[in-house]
């Protein structure tokens, strides 16, 4: 199996995690907010990353460079773009943040092409600009609609940007130490630090709070679920272009839209832009994936 097929394998296998991962967050919301959400996952996740990590350890992985890339890493990934990923979640539902976050293509490969000189080809570039008019289609809200706050707009789009600078430092991370597990963890580990520090200088009503039985439930299952997603985001990123993987990785919404139309009907509303919009944000992760495969 050549280095495109797993990456292109990888990212959606990722994908499909993280849709499935957002419907037990929008769950969730009940029993904590989006910082409380966070700070449960990355508790969750440590121990078994730690454990996996000292494991497999090889001698190389101690690596100073990218101990600190993977440290920054973790404070614009799991810590900036998390948090206002699930507030997103919380307050525009799945079917439509997950859909409008899904610009993360759009930055990274901005910042992979000025930054880390990556060169996508008129294929690629396509398949971005597809997901960039779904998440358009998206953010337009007919007369009967009044179930969400266009103000809150701003949510989604401050996670795509934690994400993608998050990516890079990722992606030359591995470059550094090409494992997936050694990245992961310390991404989270350092994450886990910055928001128990950045939790005793908030308000009450964004401030973690650990006391809720429900919430471990809920928040722990998503923390299981994202780590593995987080996994397999990093092998394909080792495997292939932060300007292939990032595009497939945003074909979530696809299957976000399709479980929130089974299992948030109570909750959810679908309409024609967000169907449409999806439809293109699909489009052009599956043009990326003809041009890779």
């Amino acid at each position: 199996m050549n280095d495109s097929l797993l990456a292109v394998m990888f990212s959606l296998c990722s994908a499909v995690m993280a849709a499935s991962f957002s419907l037990i967050v929008r769950r969730g919301k009940q029993h904590g907010n989006a910082t409380t959400g966070v700070l449960i996952g990355l508790i969750v996740s440590t121990p078994g990353l730690v454990a996996a990590t000292l494991w497999f350890w090889e001698p190389s992985w101690w690596n100073f460079r990218a101990l600190i890339l993977f440290s920054a890493a973790g404070l614009t990934g799991p810590v900036l773009g998390r948090i206002f990923m699930y507030l997103a979640i919380h307050n525009l539902g799945v079917s439509r943040s997950m859909p409008l976050m899904a610009t993360n293509p759009v930055f990274t490969a901005v910042l992979a092409y000025s930054i880390l000189g990556e060169r996508p080809g008129p294929y690629i570039w396509a398949g971005t600009l597809f997901v960039a008019s779904g998440c358009a289609a998206i953010t337009i809200k007919s007369h009967d609609d009044l179930h969400w706050n266009r103000r809150l707009l701003w949510m989604p789009f401050a996670a795509v940007a934690g994400f993608a600078i998050s990516n890079l430092f990722r992606k030359a991370g591995m470059l550094a130490v090409p494992s997936p597990i050694f990245g992961v963890t310390i991404t989270t580990l350092s994450g886990l630090v910055f928001l128990s520090l950045l939790g005793l200088f908030m308000s009450s009503e964004y401030s973690p709070n650990l006391r809720s039985g429900k919430a471990w439930v809920f928040y722990g299952v998503c923390g299981s679920i994202n780590t593995l997603a987080f996994l397999a985001n990093f092998a394909a990123i080792r495997y292939g272009d932060l300007t292939v993987v990032s595009p497939l990785f945003s074909t979530a919404p696809f299957f976000a839209l399709l479980l929130s139309a089974i299992f948030l009907r109570d909750v959810e509303r679908l309409t024609v832009w967000i169907v449409a919009g999806t439809a293109f944000i699909v489009s052009g992760g599956l043009i990326i994936a003809w041009r890779v495969l």
